[in-house]
């Protein structure tokens, strides 16, 4: 009787120990195969300081305040070799204005976007692997009814090959609104990791180089830069404006702390530069304006998979 407890409590350890492990390997495998650091569901909040417009009429400053949140639903198919993964985000975007361009009682614009994106994962080999993601998104101040305006479907493609334990590099195309209007970048991806020094670049879009620290690597400490933007459609009162489209490059420092084996926290700050503006109006004619350089500050906790040693 002794006997058959003992081997029963044995099997069930063992079936716990061979689910941990595979979750494990799982979570590296998507880990290795995704183009970037992979992650599993997050929240962020980004502050961009007070930035003077330029133009002749003066004493005109835009800020934002941003918030963003996002879960990645991984599920291994049958092959062994492929991943699908369901995302579901939320963007939240406040931008104020002193002495505003358009509609002067305004000073404030409310924008939202709400995204699902099916990502596939394929393991060609042992060198090559396929991404291919698809994000319909809603981008509006969603104070009119939706239309088709409010809708951008975003999507890319690469495939990225390994040339040794340490470097990998590929190439692919995106269609995406993160330059402002959406438009197709063509991207390469390039990742490099020695002992304590990474690279992950998704050029033109994103370049980050890390350097780790503290025991077990819980601390990264690198230089980031990256280009983000939106594509909104707004309603305004006298029907002047349809759309505001902005983008921006960030250039700082981050920081990202392992706060448990799945846990990160994340920050990033420094200059945002460039930060261009387009108004378009109901005759789809483009009021162009851009901005001084101002400071940024990011912070957000993530999931995600445990680090390889």
């Amino acid at each position: 009787m002794e006997k058959k407890i003992i081997m029963r409590y044995f099997n069930i350890n063992t079936s716990k120990q061979k689910a941990s492990v595979g979750l494990f390997f799982f979570f590296i495998f998507l880990k290795v195969s995704y183009a970037q650091d992979f992650k599993l569901a997050g929240i962020k909040y980004v502050n961009y300081q007070k930035s003077e417009i330029k133009n002749d009429l003066g004493n005109q400053e835009i800020s934002f305040q941003e918030f963003g949140t996002f879960v990645n639903f991984p599920k291994k198919l049958k092959n062994d070799k492929t991943v699908l993964v369901n995302g579901f985000g939320y963007g939240f975007v406040e931008a104020s204005f002193d002495n505003p361009l358009f509609q002067p009682s305004q000073n404030e614009e409310k924008l939202q976007t709400f995204f699902y994106q099916l990502t596939l994962l394929h393991q060609w080999n042992e060198k090559w692997n396929l991404l291919v993601n698809l994000k319909p998104t809603l981008a509006s101040d969603f104070e009119a009814k939706l239309s088709s305006d409010d809708f951008i479907f975003q999507g890319a493609v690469t495939a990225t090959r390994k040339f040794s334990s340490s470097f990998k590099l590929g190439g692919g195309l995106a269609y995406s609104a993160r330059l402002g209007s959406p438009r197709l970048i063509p991207l390469i991806n390039l990742q490099y990791k020695n002992n304590k020094h990474e690279i992950n670049a998704f050029l033109p879009i994103s370049a980050k180089y890390s350097y780790s620290l503290l025991p077990n690597n819980k601390l990264d400490l690198g230089v980031k830069y990256n280009l983000n933007g939106g594509n909104f459609n707004v309603h305004s009162d006298d029907n002047s404006i349809d759309k505001i489209n902005y983008s921006r490059a960030n250039f700082g420092v981050t920081a990202d702390y392992q706060l448990t084996k799945l846990l990160r926290l994340e920050a990033f700050g420094g200059v945002s530069a460039g930060r261009k503006y387009s108004l378009i109006d109901a005759d789809d004619i483009t009021y162009d304006f851009d901005s001084e350089s101002a400071p940024f500050f990011s912070v957000g906790i993530v999931l995600v998979p445990p680090k390889r040693k």
